[in-house]
């Protein structure tokens, strides 16, 4: 059965109080989406170009999985000004939204690292 960001927007407009611990780790094994959590889980906040670019996914995929895991809860996103890596970068001093775990996404992350050994 297909869990997804429906689902979990329901279940939180519905005001369940239901534990979701299965099912965060359930949508979380997801394979992009554990890229994902890897990535943030090893470096510092960033913006989705960075991410897609990092993983080797397309930045409207990884968009989408990222909306997926902030409706969960474990994942944040923050504006800021994007600092440019490369000289001729075109999105430095740009606004952009930067991700990072959260507590939980954190305790997710360690649960697939021993599931995985990654």
């Amino acid at each position: 059965m297909w869990i997804g960001r429906e689902r979990i927007l329901a279940r939180r407009e519905k005001g369940t109080q239901e534990d979701y611990s299965a099912e965060e780790l359930y949508i979380a094994l997801q394979p992009t989406r554990r890229k994902i959590i890897k990535k943030l889980k090893a470096e510092k906040p960033m913006y989705i170009e960075q991410i897609a670019d990092s993983i080797g996914e397309d930045r409207k995929n990884v968009a989408f999985h990222l909306m997926t895991l902030q409706d969960l809860g474990l994942v944040i996103g923050e504006f800021g000004l994007i600092e440019a890596v490369q000289e001729r970068s075109a999105a430095k001093g740009k606004a952009g939204k930067f991700f990072k775990l959260t507590g939980k996404g954190n305790l997710v992350a360690d649960i697939l690292e021993k599931l995985f050994k990654e």
